[in-house]
């Protein structure tokens, strides 16, 4: 299987023949042939991925832009700083143009900024080249039609729900891999097609498949989220306005069986990406305290536990922590133990 994906190499053109044969391989009978099709997908998408624009600006132009006056080279102060505030989600008001957003300088690994600036900065333009119907070379065609095909997506998650009833794993990263390739090189034009699978996962009424159900909607959403990351702006709107109202109902029907698998999502969705990308989800996480009951404890303490997932953007949302924890400070005394327990271990992270 390893050696299938060395032969991938984007110097080396792929037979179409190939490609149609991998994609037909995703709804194979054999187990073992799905896992193997879907990692090469994800390798296929991974080299068919557009082009990422760089920048790279020395640090007085970066902070020219963002009118803020440019720190001193010699000070290397850690931690929370007047001159590093700015790539915190404190205080961001998000671009209303799509030029605005263009011209956003995102730094998506946490250790930006944090010790000292580097002289020049280069990072990824928030923008990238996109496939079109018009312009789409013939292999990435291929698998733009198949994952169109509403009778395709319906039967490939069918699959993958037999895959985990069978096997009992855990979040397959391989298959989130995959589906943040397709929704990285296909945009929002997949969105619909999955989002009506997504909804028919959480609402599955047979107990013994709901696991399952749960898993593979996890990890549809968190490639859906991840593979949003160089979306237009007016894309992400439109991408938050459907998923907003779905994670919601997902919150509000948690069992011990998916609250795993939904951790899991928030924490692949997260990981190792600017807050900035991602305040819609901060936000709709942050809210999930607002939501308190005293009738169901295990939904209570699945709140705070999805609050923990925060802990993965570290430094960079200290007015979001602030708010937590002055509302998990009121709630000490909650009457159940398991509630005061996770509220304890919200309030040691910050």
């Amino acid at each position: 299987m390893t050696f299938i994906l060395i032969l991938f190499q984007k110097q080396v053109q792929i037979p179409l023949s190939c490609i149609r044969i991998l994609v037909d391989f995703l709804v194979h009978e054999n187990i073992d042939i799905r896992k193997i099709s879907e990692q090469c997908i994800s390798a296929l998408c991974r080299i068919q991925k557009p082009p990422i624009i760089y920048i790279e600006k020395s640090l007085h132009d970066i902070f020219y832009h963002i009118k803020k006056p440019c720190p001193d080279e010699i000070v290397s102060c850690p931690g929370d700083r007047d001159d590093n505030l700015w790539i915190t989600l404190n205080d961001y008001q998000p671009p209303k143009t799509q030029i605005e957003w263009e011209q956003t300088c995102f730094l998506d690994k946490c250790f930006h900024g944090y010790y000292k600036w580097p002289k020049v900065i280069k990072y990824p333009m928030n923008k990238r080249e996109r496939y079109t119907k018009e312009t789409m070379p013939e292999h990435v065609a291929i698998l733009y039609k198949r994952f169109m095909d509403k009778n395709f997506i319906t039967k490939l998650i069918q699959y993958m729900v037999i895959t985990d009833e069978r096997n009992q794993s855990n979040f397959n990263v391989h298959r989130f891999r995959m589906f943040k390739g397709l929704f990285r090189n296909f945009g929002f034009d997949l969105v619909d097609h999955f989002m009506e699978q997504l909804d028919i996962l959480i609402h599955e009424k047979m107990t013994e498949k709901q696991e399952g159900c749960h898993r593979v909607a996890a990890e549809i959403v968190a490639g859906m989220i991840r593979g949003s990351k160089h979306w237009t702006l007016e894309m992400l709107e439109k991408l938050w306005q459907k998923l907003i109202p779905f994670l919601n109902e997902v919150c509000t029907n948690l069992n011990p069986e998916t609250l795993s698998r939904w951790g899991s999502c928030f924490k692949f969705a997260m990981e190792d990406l600017d807050p900035r990308r991602l305040h819609h989800l901060i936000e709709f996480i942050r809210t999930l305290i607002n939501n308190q009951t005293t009738v169901n404890t295990f939904l209570e303490t699945s709140r705070w536990f999805l609050i923990l997932k925060l802990t993965h953007f570290e430094w960079r949302i200290p007015a979001i922590w602030c708010a937590i924890n002055e509302h998990a400070k009121e709630m000490l005394d909650h009457p159940y133990k398991a509630v005061r327990e996770h509220i304890a271990n919200v309030l040691s992270v910050w």
